[in-house]
């Protein structure tokens, strides 16, 4: 007889919320390059692509450690690093700004 109380890990199994997670990085990534090339014009938008990461940035990465938790892969733990350091772009850009301009 086979013993019922052994788990079978799943191979290959990648988690909604590790994909969510990134998600969240990559549009908040896009829209920060964009503030900063200006590639495509969002006058509208002003300077809400430097803010924005400070607020999502965090859900992000929460989305990704429950996803983490739940599953252990490796899309939610680049979810949860993506987050973070979108988290700190505007910072450094904040502190690099005053650093050069001296205001």
């Amino acid at each position: 007889m086979a013993n019922s109380n052994v788990e079978v890990k799943k191979q290959g199994k990648s988690s909604v919320l590790g994909g969510i997670s990134i998600a969240f990085a990559v549009v908040l990534a896009a829209l920060v390059l964009n503030f900063l090339t200006g590639l495509i014009p969002m006058d509208k938008l002003q300077g809400l692509p430097m803010v924005m990461p400070l607020v999502l940035g965090p859900i992000g990465a929460i989305i990704g450690f429950v996803g983490y938790r739940m599953n252990k892969d490796k899309l939610s733990l680049w979810g949860i690093i993506l987050n973070i350091v979108i988290f700190l772009v505007p910072i450094v850009y904040n502190i690099v700004g005053t650093l050069v301009s001296g205001v």
